[in-house]
């Protein structure tokens, strides 16, 4: 499903609030699948977000629709009932070019449990090939609320992708924002458990990350939102969904986020503009079509990934870093490629790789493939070759193709 990787965010902004320049700030900061503001047809003008998603349409983004009439809480009506307000929804803005998928709910209970599985079903089935997202939020989080003991994580998703016919799973955790990094293990956890599970369900994996200081985590500087993305990435994921994209009026629980609460952009917009632009200009769209196949920890491994030791790959003798992921990808061709991210969040580091008797070349590639920077070639040499240091700021990805010898 995935082209490219999508970047997005958490909208809380009322229908009746939204002002045509909010959409262009969302494309401008690199927002390449934003979601909609919260709209209800029984209440907003339907005119008048059809008139959004052509402005989308002109700006060349896609909108994930967060339209209440097919929330998840709205399964209470009945299945029938249900499925009619979800075909009269689709019929009306789900056809919209602009339109990528839907919205329909966060972090369910187990109460909740009958309405996300029977209307994630029903909404898939009219939206076919439209992705339906709902954030389960952390991993500690869904098994207290929602899984209690009786199955694990894994056993979960394979149950609901196989009844819904879902090809999209939302996770969120933001303790890698905790001070002095003592919840970056948390975060590589989260990923690890529900990449887990989508390599034995063939889900896509969106991960809610953190643009805003919520509660105990601090304000993001450029180089977490970089870490952020790259981490999440590099291990796997195809959406980033930022929480959050603007300030509340009254906020004792969260500041600093990309826009104030009066509207005005501060410093972390900038920041995640910057961010967010770079990398949909060299890894967006490549990194969306590559599927992943292992990661590990290099120097230091978090989250229970494996260290990367001799003969984890047979492509890549050695990988020397203070403190690193390398991780596995190929493509539709079977090509092979290698992430590299510096997993420290505040130090820039070298990464150095020996490539195994097997590799007859490997370059950097950016530009999302339009760029190849050789870094090592065999030309009848023996044994390992090595790719020399490559330097990686905080967060920094690079990604490598490998030729087979």
């Amino acid at each position: 499903m995935t082209e490219k990787i999508k970047l997005t965010f958490w909208n809380y902004v009322d229908f009746c609030d939204y002002k045509p320049e909010m959409l262009k700030d969302w494309a401008d900061c690199g927002m390449t699948h934003p979601v909609t503001p919260r709209f209800d047809t029984k209440i907003d003008d339907c005119d008048a977000f059809i008139r959004m998603l052509d402005e989308a349409e002109k700006l060349g983004v896609k909108m994930i629709l967060q339209i209440y009439d097919v929330f998840l809480d709205r399964y209470d009506l009945g299945e029938e009932e249900y499925r009619r307000e979800c075909v009269r929804i689709h019929e009306k803005f789900g056809k919209h070019p602009a339109s990528f998928g839907y919205y329909v709910g966060e972090e369910p209970s187990s109460e909740m449990n009958k309405a996300y599985f029977g209307g994630v079903k029903i909404l898939k089935e009219i939206a076919g090939d439209m992705p339906v997202y709902c954030n389960m939020g952390s991993i500690e989080r869904t098994e207290r609320m929602l899984l209690k003991g009786e199955k694990s994580l894994q056993q979960w998703m394979k149950e609901f992708t196989e009844y819904t016919k879902t090809d999209v799973l939302g996770y969120g955790t933001y303790s890698q924002l905790l001070p002095n990094g003592i919840g970056i293990d948390e975060h590589f956890y989260n990923i690890r458990e529900f990449m887990k599970g989508a390599k034995e369900t063939g889900v896509e994996i969106w991960s809610s990350l953190l643009s805003s200081a919520h509660y105990g985590y601090r304000i993001p500087t450029e180089y977490d939102f970089q870490w952020q993305i790259n981490t999440a990435v590099a291990c796997g994921c195809k959406a980033i969904v930022w929480f959050r994209f603007y300030d509340k009026l009254v906020a004792p629980d969260l500041w600093g986020s990309p826009i104030d609460e009066f509207g005005e952009k501060t410093q972390r917009y900038y920041d995640l503009a910057r961010v967010q632009k770079r990398f949909n200009i060299h890894h967006g769209e490549i990194m969306g079509r590559l599927n992943h196949v292992e990661s590990y920890g290099v120097g230091i491994a978090y989250g229970g990934y494996h260290y990367f030791l001799e003969g984890a790959s047979e492509l890549i003798d050695r990988a020397v870093c203070p403190n690193g992921i390398l991780s596995f990808f190929k493509d539709e061709d079977g090509s092979d490629y290698a992430a590299i991210v510096n997993t420290n969040q505040t130090t820039s580091c070298t990464f150095a790789l020996g490539f195994s008797d097997k590799v007859a070349e490997a370059g950097i590639v950016r530009f999302n493939g339009n760029s190849y920077n050789e870094l090592c070639k065999r030309e009848g040499t023996n044994g390992p070759i090595s790719s020399g240091e490559i330097w990686l700021a905080p967060g920094q990805m690079e990604l490598i193709k490998i030729t087979r010898a």
